[in-house]
């Protein structure tokens, strides 16, 4: 996946095998269509690569953390709030990727909110981080994302009809203007972002949470994290013409 360096552009090309990790793994993720944890595998990098079929625009979907400008490699992040791997990714792997890597400017990392696997209040926790964001910029989504992942069994455990207000206490503990974000959740525009996530969430073929598109190849489930360190930064020295190992 090469990203134009132009604001407002994220194109992805995804190919069926991912060329990246050095060995074949197994990842933890969550079924897209039960929402039940599943052992996903990761392909090999002794496979040929597949030439990509289809590219298609993510430019309006999301919300991206690091510089486009400055970043040699895209990660498009498909997340369901719901799943417990990508709570745990986004609490114990991802601080540590993102200050590594995003931080320093050499990895744009768009999350794409879900809600696809069926998880109980599922689609009005999306619709929340959705909300966060448009009434607080990425700073926003962050803040909302990380407290969605830390109060997940609060809220796939609460009645359907107090959801809402539950949600709204969360809006409150991060000082979202509430009348906003009130009118955020009960309108159509959040709710038809997320739908447009997910319909390109299953064009590109996303069976499973969390599903990570980088540089074109599809990882499904979140690997350890020494493999994605190790992936990102052979990329960013091939990037930069240096010989990854090299000292």
């Amino acid at each position: 996946m090469n990203i134009p360096h132009s604001p407002g552009l994220f194109r992805s090309l995804c190919s069926p095998l991912p060329l990246l990790f050095p060995v074949l793994i197994l990842s933890s993720g969550c079924d897209g269509e039960t929402g039940q944890a599943q052992r996903a595998d990761l392909p090999a990098t002794n496979s040929a690569p597949a030439q990509p079929q289809d590219a298609f625009d993510l430019s309006g979907l999301g919300v991206d953390e690091g510089s486009v400008m400055t970043s040699v490699i895209g990660i498009i992040d498909f997340s369901d709030f719901g799943c417990v791997y990508c709570a745990n990714f986004h609490s114990d792997d991802y601080p540590v990727l993102y200050e590594e890597f995003v931080l320093t400017g050499e990895v744009l990392w768009k999350y794409v909110p879900i809600s696809i696997g069926g998880f109980p209040n599922g689609e009005l926790a999306a619709v929340t981080g959705i909300c966060a964001h448009e009434l607080g910029s990425t700073g926003g989504f962050a803040a909302m994302r990380d407290h969605l992942f830390a109060q997940r069994e609060e809220w796939l455990s609460a009645n359907p009809s107090s959801a809402r207000e539950l949600f709204i206490s969360y809006a409150e503990t991060l000082r979202l203007n509430i009348a906003s974000f009130s009118a955020c959740i009960d309108g159509n525009q959040a709710v038809e972002r997320l739908e447009r996530n997910n319909a390109m969430a299953r064009q590109v073929g996303v069976t499973a949470t969390p599903t990570f598109i980088v540089q074109g190849s599809s990882v499904r489930g979140a690997p350890p994290l020494a493999d994605f360190q190790d992936v990102l930064r052979r990329i960013i020295a091939e990037s930069h013409g240096e010989m990854p190992g090299a000292p």
